[in-house]
């Protein structure tokens, strides 16, 4: 009887901690970067990027060093330091202003008025803790027109 007693003891004891130590896995997954919106201004644009990040931990968006091509145009620099947290699994816009020369307002003008859609190629690093390194980004879409809103494009 004490024998089992004893077996029983050890069997519910490693069962306890095998459930204390558990919960669910730490994992830290690179983010991904992409436009949500770009709106024109009178002294350039503002470009609303939407960060999502797929880890299991929360983290921080410490630096966004980005060049932004708009159809077959010049790089465009996008950089800034949001110092934002990013929730597990969640997004986050940021708004970074946009510099613009005229043959890149006028490219942009252009679809608007044609009402087209207008490709972009963001690529560069954002700087996340945890891991607390440069994540590479290298990410194609097309922004189109928004109905009823002058000068944005999503």
């Amino acid at each position: 009887m004490t024998r089992r007693f004893v077996l029983l003891s050890m069997l519910a004891f490693v069962t306890l901690v095998g459930c204390a130590a558990g919960g669910p896995p730490k994992r830290v997954f690179p983010p991904e970067a992409r436009i949500q919106e770009l709106r024109l201004s009178p002294g350039g644009a503002t470009v609303l990027l939407r960060v999502e990040s797929f880890s299991t931990v929360p983290s921080t968006l410490d630096a966004v060093a980005l060049t932004l091509r708009l159809g077959d145009g010049t790089d465009l620099p996008l950089s800034a330091t949001p110092a934002t947290a990013l929730l597990p699994q969640a997004a986050e816009v940021i708004e970074l202003p946009l510099a613009l020369p005229d043959t890149e307002r006028r490219r942009i003008e252009d679809a608007i008025a044609q009402r087209r859609a207008l490709r972009y190629r963001l690529a560069g690093t954002l700087r996340v803790d945890p891991p607390g390194r440069d994540q590479p980004i290298d990410y194609d879409s097309a922004l189109s027109p928004a109905p009823g809103l002058d000068g944005v494009m999503r």
